[in-house]
This record gives C-alpha cells, structure tokens and sequence, in this order.
C-alpha cells in the first residue's frame, strides 16, 4: 500500500480561515482552503490515502471523494505530499477533523515571487554578479 505525507520541505501556517504553504526550494507558495487544510493535515505523519478519504467521506457531511482524490494528486504534482515508507497504521492516532461539513477543496498556485522567496538574499551574493545571485541551475519558474 502507498503511504504519503506532507513534504518536510515546505513550511505551512493557518490564519483567518486558511493555510498558506510556502516550498522554499523552488519558490511556489500555495493557498489551501475549504476541505484542503483538512487533508493537509491529515497527512501529517504519514497515511494511506485511501484510509484519509475513508476518514473524512465518513466525517464531513457531504464530502466528495473524488474531489479529495483530485486534490491529493494536484498536491503530489506540486511537490505538496510526497511518498513515505508504511507506517503501522494501528499506531496511528484517528483523524479528527475541525470541521463538520464539507466545503470544497481548494488548491491556488503562485509563482509571482517565486524567484524571491527561493533565492537567499543574504548569502546568494557575488562580486560580479550582484546581489542577490540567482543560484545556478534555479529552476525557470515564472
């Protein structure tokens, strides 16, 4: 069975209502509302993701798997959740979930400052390049 978890690479925090994920090797900040935060979460520490649609399908009055499942992949193509090794699931303390309803899954993607945030302006510094030095091999993300 596969397993995955969230990517310990990219930072996540929560206000008003919503979660905003920043993956700071390649730049992209992300917006997660709705159902989104919910799995998010859930894949902290890792899990099956068919026990995590199982879990909140049966949680959240009128959850839409197939939705979840969209959005699980979205994450996996973003870098968001990646594969882990099994875990025993019996050690695994059960899903709880803030909210009650489902509310739609949403995923939004930037790449506006993308460059930025990847780019360490503090050591990224060269005397005939400048400051801040765009890393070799940065990936072309706008």
């Amino acid at each position: 069975m596969d397993f995955l978890q969230a990517n310990t690479r990219v930072f996540a925090e929560e206000f008003d209502g919503e979660t905003v994920l920043i993956d700071v090797e390649n730049g992209l900040y992300f917006s997660l509302a709705g159902a989104a935060m919910e799995l998010w979460r859930s894949f902290t520490p890792a899990r099956e993701p068919e026990a995590v649609v199982a879990a909140m399908t049966s949680s959240l009055q009128g959850a839409d798997p197939q939705a979840l499942q969209d959005l699980m992949a979205q994450m996996q193509a973003h870098g968001l959740l990646v594969s882990a090794p099994p875990v025993d699931s019996t050690t695994l303390a059960p899903l709880v979930f803030a909210a009650s309803h489902f509310q739609a899954p949403v995923l939004h993607v930037f790449s506006d400052l993308a460059e930025l945030i990847a780019i360490d302006p503090v050591h990224e510094v060269d005397a005939a390049g400048g400051w801040p030095m765009r890393p070799a091999g940065f990936p072309d993300v706008a």
